[in-house]
């Protein structure tokens, strides 16, 4: 019977996980991709590479329960939309706060960058 072994929790959100906890993500996954792909992961002497399943920037934790092992086109397309979920979180919080300038200008007002002249030419202001 083995032992249980404490789940590995990071002391800074930079630490990065030890062999033996990459290990045993690993093995949990049954060595195929944690994003659901079901590729082998290392075939053809791919890259494993590990990822935060909610990212540290949306939130996540640190932590062994957080971490899966991805090849690296599956890390890419996952880190993509991270940060496009996170501009959205950031940019609805700005409109929340109100530092975000929203609504639309009226065509030809001094907060537009083109003005009509007295000719009816438009031009640039």
């Amino acid at each position: 019977m083995t032992r249980p072994v404490k789940e590995w929790i990071g002391k800074a959100e930079t630490a990065q996980a030890p062999a033996r906890v990459k290990a045993r993500i690993i093995m949990a996954q049954d060595g195929l991709c944690g994003c659901g792909c079901g590729v082998k992961l290392g075939a053809a002497g791919e890259a494993i590479e590990f990822d935060h399943e909610t990212a540290l920037i949306l939130g996540g934790e640190n932590r062994e329960s957080n971490l899966r092992a991805l090849r690296r086109p599956c890390h890419r397309a996952k880190t993509n939309a991270d940060v496009a979920q996170k501009s959205v979180e950031a940019r609805k919080r700005a409109k929340h706060l109100g530092l975000l300038k929203t609504g639309s200008t009226i065509p030809g007002s001094k907060n537009t960058k083109w003005k009509k002249k007295i000719t009816g030419e438009v031009v640039r202001r």
